[in-house]
């Protein structure tokens, strides 16, 4: 380890060490205490190797790396400094919390009183935790019990993270695996979803899901959302599609915020625990962390998928790290567990998302150790690692009849991760962005290595590689035991590892520095020997061809499995990652997309594209970064063809598989009739035909072929669902990209009519508009207007080549208008419409009607606009003024109630004009 680095991990020992220190000195009790009463003491060594003389003595809590809280009687810590505690230094509490709900950790199986009410609780190895709602004072009263080490309050509530979904498999080389290996979809694996619930009638996670019981009542979008990225079927559209469209998901309750128990996890066959949530910022190691990594060390299979936040912008808050700007904001000390998986998010290129919370955890480890693909927070980029994790567990158990031990999915994971941000290890991206295919490869190759070892052991393995091997890289993960709560160190057993080539020099892995300060955070990693973490990785650029892989156990305090990953590239090496003959550009439909390779070459290349199976070719750019391993194509021509890629590097040709360019075509409901639906949509000019697939008890199943753009189902109450997709077809092999799936109930169609209405124009007439799902099937259409007492024609139109119709009734009635359409099909039926009614006036300003009317009823006035409000006045046979009324818009009524059957005659006044008429009330 270089001096600089070991003075700031000096720096940080001493800070954490004085802070503990000083707080553990307030508890100490006289030393006339009698020994026989006081086995709770503080003991000091100088030399770290006495650390495992003390196997025969129960470690309650680390304070540094020299002082230990431990039980045992004096006697036992002969030639050891050591100090007796009281009972006050096990209550921790926040008392700005409601105190109903505690903690309670105790040693081995002790029995917590049946008064008090137990909501949960976790059985560790030689201790327990206690999930607790009482009061402060019966809780107090345990303190006094010498099997009880740890009280608290500090419970804090989850909440979701961001819940946009913005799915691209694309850059973390998912939609490779799709391709490639379509059988590895989830198939017999099991995901749990601990959030709220998940809708399992969503259209992307019908049939493949479970209750446990242990499901919240809540049911929320965020938890569909991490569901469908997760395992999304793909049925709404390739948005829907998730990276393990066949596995089974089920839902458990995130509060409290503790793991399921062990049962759980193994009678539903969970391997995967995907958790896209948050708590407060906790700068500590607290009994959540300690439960979940626990959890995983009782079940070694089990891999807990956690989201590291969305509180990057946000100071740190509390601990060594309190009030650091940028840093160490991870959103809960459950993410300071060590089993786990913290994951951060970048965009379609690697860069980091500013808001998305980074490292360190409070004791300087890694935090997030990998990062994923999401523009929208590292709640989306824990779901897609969920579900890469699974696709590996999948081929482990297809490969070796057994489940995947969750350390090697890490190191696998973390092994095969693609650097960015800065470079190397850093405490944002931490080891990288997934490559998914990549790891799969690895597994598949086998290049792993497994064992296990106790103090002082060492195992190797050898490592022979080809001799144009480049930028090898080696990682080992263990699943580490728990911690104990308020530890100042969560790393328990301590592992070390190192490659030796043939000539005996070793190198070391990467350590960042984690004092706390921003200058010290941010920079770059160095090769030291690592006193934090239950991960080291050791890369080489330009290796030799023999190293051997040397695993030390440096402080165990028993047995410790381990594995170890592998990977290394060739020299002058390339590969197309996207597009794979499966994919359409752009994705999704969006502006553009990314060109995705692997590659080892320097310098630059020649990207072009050909949509004649190679005959021509469009040049794209002539001098490609190949190091960047990416190029935006932005606006690509949107063809509905087939194409192919290449990228020339001096006279060697790489091409893709031939992959689509296109849009989806539109869609619509031609007619929705009792008996029949017409379904349409778009041509696609090079399209040979066209699959309608329809929603099943799943997936989408294919349900025809035609070759036409239309198609009719009849005897539609037969169909079990209403939902349908259309796909292009480009012969038989190659297909266009999907349509969104629609429901043709919910078009706005009925039996071939969208609307029908009029639309009154004064001085022009009366305007028709008719809109029909299509023409299909339709011989004439026949407009009809009132006539005294039924309808007479006004047009009939034949051989329609529009379904948007638009007629003007040039000479309408003065006065009342009622329209209807009479549509003939060429089968003979008759479909009649009514566009409703309206009133017309041009001729004369006024019209009144009924006219004559029956005594008692309301007359109803029509009448042209004017500037000023007109005045109506009714006048008897006499002369004399009866009934006078203001007439506010084009359409007003007036009552008959005060007038007796008789002749009247009617003055309007209006802009300086006055109109007389008659009125015969019966």
């Amino acid at each position: 380890m270089g001096k600089r680095n070991l003075f700031f991990l000096f720096v940080l020992m001493i800070y954490c060490s004085y802070s503990q220190t000083e707080k553990w000195k307030e508890f100490i009790l006289s030393d006339n205490v009698s020994p026989d009463t006081i086995d709770i003491r503080v003991i000091q060594w100088n030399d770290r190797s006495l650390f495992h003389d003390l196997s025969f003595v129960d470690i309650i809590k680390k304070l540094d790396d020299y002082h230990v809280i431990v039980r045992g009687s004096r006697d036992d810590f002969a030639g050891l400094a050591s100090w007796p505690l009281n009972n006050e230094w096990k209550i921790n509490f926040d008392h700005e919390q409601p105190m109903t709900h505690f903690y309670i950790y105790a040693f081995n199986d002790w029995q917590l009183p049946p008064e008090y009410s137990i909501l949960q609780k976790t059985v560790l190895s030689r201790s327990t935790l206690y999930l607790v709602e009482s009061d402060k004072k019966k809780i107090l009263a345990l303190a006094k019990n010498p099997e009880v080490t740890y009280i608290s309050n500090k419970l804090v509530k989850p909440k979701v993270e961001f819940r946009v979904i913005d799915m691209n498999l694309n850059p973390n080389r998912i939609n490779k695996i799709h391709h490639e290996f379509p059988g590895l979809n989830g198939s017999g694996e099991v995901v749990s979803i601990k959030e709220n619930r998940f809708d399992p009638d969503d259209i992307d996670l019908l049939g493949r899901s479970f209750e446990t019981g242990l499901e919240s009542e809540i049911f929320d979008n965020h938890a569909n959302e991490m569901a469908t990225i997760i395992a999304g079927a793909g049925n709404s559209f390739i948005t829907g599609k998730g990276v393990v469209e066949g596995a089974m998901i089920t839902s458990s309750n995130f509060f409290p915020v503790l793991p399921d128990e062990p049962e759980q996890y193994l009678s539903n066959n969970i391997q995967t625990q995907n958790h896209s949530y948050g708590t407060l910022q906790q700068q500590e190691y607290g009994p959540e962390a300690m439960a979940f990594d626990q959890s995983t060390y009782v079940n070694k299979d089990l891999l807990h998928v956690f989201s590291s936040g969305n509180e990057g912008n946000l100071a740190s808050s509390g601990g060594v790290y309190d009030g650091l700007a940028g840093y160490a904001n991870l959103t809960g000390n459950i993410k300071m567990s060590k089993n786990s998986l913290v994951v951060g998010s970048v965009d379609t290129i690697g860069n980091a998302i500013s808001f998305v919370s980074r490292g360190p955890a409070y004791d300087g480890r890694v935090k997030p150790e990998i990062v994923a693909y999401s523009m929208a927070g590292s709640s989306n980029s824990a779901a897609l690692v969920s579900g890469a994790a699974t696709i590996l567990q999948q081929q482990y158990l297809e490969q070796f009849e057994k489940n995947m031990p969750s350390a090697l999915t890490k190191a696998l994971l973390i092994n095969a991760a693609e650097d960015v941000g800065f470079k190397g290890l850093d405490f944002i991206t931490g080891y990288g962005s997934i490559n998914a295919y990549e790891s799969l490869t690895n597994l598949k190759n086998g290049q792993f290595f497994e064992g296990s070892l106790r103090q002082g052991q060492t195992i190797s393995f050898p490592l022979i590689l080809p001799t144009n091997a480049v930028n090898l890289k080696v990682t080992l993960v263990w699943v580490d035991p728990p911690a104990n709560p308020e530890d100042f160190q969560a790393l328990v057993n301590d592992l070390d590892l190192k490659l030796i080539d043939e000539s005996d020099l070793e190198t070391l892995p990467w350590v960042l520095d984690s004092s706390p300060n921003e200058d010290a955070l941010s920079s770059l990693a160095v090769r030291a020997v690592d006193r934090l973490n239950n991960v080291e990785q050791v890369t080489i650029d330009d290796p030799t061809t023999s190293y051997t892989v040397s695993v030390e156990g440096f402080k165990i305090l028993e047995r410790q499995e381990f594995y170890v990953s592998y990977s290394y590239e060739l020299e002058n090496f390339f590969v197309w990652d996207y597009p794979t003959g499966s994919d359409n550009i752009p994705y999704n439909g969006e502006t553009g997309s990314y060109f995705r390779w692997s590659s080892t070459f320097k310098g630059t290349g020649v990207l072009a594209y050909s949509i004649d199976e190679g005959i021509n070719w469009i040049t794209l750019d002539d001098k490609v970064n190949l190091e960047k391993e990416h190029w935006r194509w932005n606006n690509p021509p949107v063809l509905n063809r087939s194409a192919i890629a290449r990228i020339t590097i001096g006279n060697q040709l790489y091409e893709t598989d031939a992959f689509t360019i296109s849009n989806p075509p539109s869609t619509s409901v031609g007619f929705n009739c009792a008996d029949s639906v017409m379904l349409r949509w778009d041509s696609s000019p090079y399209a040979s035909s066209y699959e309608i697939y329809r929603m099943g008890n799943k997936k989408l199943e294919l349900f025809t072929t035609t070759p036409d753009t239309f198609h009719i189902v009849n005897n539609k109450s037969s169909l079990p669902d209403t939902r349908f997709a259309i796909v292009p077809k480009l012969g038989s092999n190659q297909s266009l990209i999907i349509t969104p799936t629609f429901d043709y109930k919910q078009q706005g169609i009925e039996c071939y009519v969208a609307s029908f209405f009029q639309t009154n124009v004064l001085e022009k007439g009366i305007y028709l508009d008719l809109s029909l799902g299509t023409t299909y099937g339709v011989d004439k259409i026949i407009f009809q207007r009132n006539h005294l007492n039924g309808f007479e024609q006004i047009v009939q139109l034949s051989d329609l080549t529009t379904d948007s119709i638009t007629f003007l009734d040039n000479s309408p009635n003065q006065g009342f208008n009622e329209h209807r359409a009479i549509i003939t099909f060429s089968n003979g039926e008759v479909l009649t419409l009514s566009a409703g009614s309206s009133y017309y006036v041009t001729e004369f300003p006024i019209r009144i009607f009924p006219n004559p009317a029956i005594e008692g009823d309301f007359l109803t006035i029509i009448t042209s606009e004017f500037d000023e409000i007109p005045v109506l006045e009714i006048i008897d046979a006499q002369g004399m003024i009866v009934k006078t009324q203001k007439v506010h818009s084009t359409l007003d009524q007036i009552s008959t109630s005060t007038l007796s059957a008789g002749i009247y005659y009617y003055k309007f006044y209006a802009d300086g004009e006055n109109y007389i008429g008659r009125i015969l009330i019966k």
